[in-house]
């Protein structure tokens, strides 16, 4: 009886393990709300359909890489979101704020000309993310 026992609680524990590898909700509303800024500014979300607010783990998204240990993202490549559009971007550069260990953020061939007014700034962004 008493191995029964271990052995329920081993497949508990397994089960719990295997949940906890997702991002972290405060990350996945963030991708989301990229996706949805993208859509509202642009015609490129298309790029970004595979996230989705139904798979909840983020960090299997294309474009998105997460830390193994912290699952936090950490990498973002949202290169040519916006290339094929031919209208100019402005960056809400306070999208990015949810990610505190993203060290890789790509926002190349997307039209960006500059960042909204009290959104936030990019440089700031980019700033933390080179002073790790």
């Amino acid at each position: 009886m008493r191995q029964l026992w271990v052995w329920m609680l081993l497949m508990a524990l397994a089960f719990v393990n295997d949940r906890c590898h997702c991002c972290l909700q405060e990350e996945r509303s963030g991708l989301l709300e990229i996706k949805a800024w993208f859509g509202h500014a642009s015609d490129g979300s298309y790029e970004l359909q595979g996230w989705d607010k139904e798979h909840f783990n983020c960090c299997n998204w294309s474009r998105v890489e997460c830390d193994n240990i912290t699952n936090r993202v950490i990498k973002l490549d949202l290169s040519y979101v916006n290339y094929d559009d031919q209208k100019d971007l402005y960056l809400n550069a306070s999208l990015f704020l949810p990610f505190k260990e993203l060290e890789i953020l790509d926002l190349s061939f997307n039209q960006l000309v500059g960042g909204l007014k009290n959104q936030g700034s990019l440089r700031s962004i980019l700033f933390s993310l080179h002073r790790k």
